[in-house]
């Protein structure tokens, strides 16, 4: 008797556990995952719409705020390895975004700090950093078009990792 309560309990499990799952992967007829109405497309994905960025070393993220005419970033200087960690060949990606999630993004770095940069989407930069000795890098910050004045925070490349 005991035996089969408990194939009957593992089978409830089971039989639970199948039903939340396929709940939970539901999609539409298209095959696609619901969008929320209320996020926009420019700024679905955009960690600085409501933060600060991130000073994590191995993936570091520059807010840029934009709600102003003068720009600033966060964080300022922004710290970051020169290679990933477990992989000293390999650069680490940095990421600017604006906080509105629009606007034409645009940095002009100094040479030998980072290479790849590449703003082509809306209010979003990236850039690789270069494998090599730790440096200190200025860059400038601007909107395209934009009523802002640029701005020229610094990058601190430090060797990894510690």
């Amino acid at each position: 008797m005991s035996l089969i309560r408990r194939v009957s309990g593992v089978l409830v499990i089971l039989l639970s556990m199948l039903f939340l799952t396929t709940c939970t992967a539901s999609q539409d007829a298209a095959g696609t995952q619901p969008v929320s109405p209320t996020v926009s497309p420019s700024r679905a994905g955009n960690p600085c719409t409501s933060g600060r960025g991130s000073d994590n070393r191995q993936a570091p993220i520059v807010c840029v705020d934009d709600s102003r005419r003068t720009l600033s970033v966060s964080p300022d200087p922004v710290r970051v390895h020169n290679v990933l960690r477990g992989d000293m060949r390999s650069p680490v990606m940095i990421h600017w975004w604006t906080q509105s999630g629009g606007g034409d993004l645009e940095l002009e770095i100094a040479d030998g700090c980072v290479t790849d940069l590449d703003c082509s989407r809306p209010g979003h930069c990236s850039a690789r950093t270069l494998p090599g000795a730790g440096k200190s890098c200025k860059y400038d910050v601007w909107i395209t078009g934009g009523n802002h004045d640029r701005l020229d925070p610094t990058i601190v490349i430090e060797p990894c990792c510690p």
